[in-house]
């Protein structure tokens, strides 16, 4: 339980895991796949900006020098906590917003990004003589995302009386721990800091170029090891910078309602690391073998 409640640890045996798993799963689907380095040598400084993930891979067989980053990831193990949904009532308003309300969250969302995104545009092209990067959200999916919840509940009445039935306990930070509390939340978890060269601007969240491929393991809420694939390039951008990546991205809500059964994925996310390359089509990278972990 103290290892289980210790987020350094438990993410780094769990990180780890996660990656050796992924690299049985790819190799399975028939590609090669190669380490890349945490830390090459010469430090930060050596770790190339189109090699920021776990590995390169490329289907067996091909000849040509043309390959994919992927980086891999856990989820959010405290998400519930700085959501919020510590408290019933947050709980009621977040379930509210992704099914009674849906279709005027999703818009508010989008709009509220897009003038975040106008505002720095503006100050930003006031200082430089270049363009601002373009705003690239998904209308369907904007912000951080927002999973399609509809059908488990018809009204704000259903969603209440449904809250109720637990206790007050059933929401502690314990019982999110424990995957008691009646939602979890699959929610990415990407803190690095990066600047990004084209507009000199600092933020926490890598950059989209960082890599191709961003691979998430489910357990730490599904309590199974299954990966959900996103084209870095498709996820929707930090607003006031273009070329960030957010930090957190919500790729499903699960509930008590229907057992926490995942629900389908939205785009830009898949189930498959075939589906996704194909469908998304992320550019291919060259190999460089001062990356390489040849351990």
């Amino acid at each position: 339980m103290c290892l289980k409640k210790s987020q350094g640890a438990e993410g780094y045996i769990l990180g780890n895991l996660g990656e050796e798993l992924f690299r049985d799963y790819a190799e399975s689907k028939g590609y090669e796949v190669k380490r890349i380095k945490e830390k090459p040598k010469g430090g930060n400084n050596a770790k190339k900006d189109d090699a920021r993930g776990d590995f390169y891979i490329r289907k067996k067989g091909t000849t040509k020098d043309e390959w994919f980053v992927v980086e891999c990831k856990g989820v959010k193990s405290n998400a519930e906590k700085r959501g919020g949904l510590t408290k019933m009532s947050s709980c009621f308003t977040l379930l509210t917003k992704h099914i009674i309300g849906r279709k005027n969250h999703i818009e508010s969302i989008y709009n509220s990004g897009k003038k975040e995104y106008l505002k720095a545009k503006e100050v930003w092209e006031r200082e430089n003589r270049n363009k601002f990067p373009e705003f690239r959200w998904s209308l369907e999916n904007p912000g951080s995302g927002i999973p399609n919840l509809n059908g488990l509940w018809k009204s704000k009445d259903e969603i209440s009386n449904w809250l109720k039935t637990f206790r007050l306990t059933d929401f502690s930070e314990d019982a999110y721990w424990d995957l008691t509390a009646p939602i979890r939340l699959l929610q990415t978890h990407m803190p690095s800091t990066r600047i990004d060269p084209e507009t000199n601007i600092k933020k926490t969240g890598p950059l989209v170029t960082d890599f191709n491929i961003l691979c998430i393991d489910l357990f730490l809420k599904t309590g199974k090891h299954e990966f959900v694939f996103v084209n870095s390039v498709d996820l929707n951008h930090q607003a006031k910078s273009p070329n960030h990546l957010q930090q957190n991205y919500t790729i499903d809500i699960l509930t008590a309602k229907d057992d926490f059964r995942r629900h389908n994925l939205l785009k830009p996310w898949y189930d498959d690391l075939d589906l996704c390359i194909n469908e998304s089509k992320p550019k291919h990278r060259k190999l460089d073998k001062s990356q390489l972990d040849e351990r």
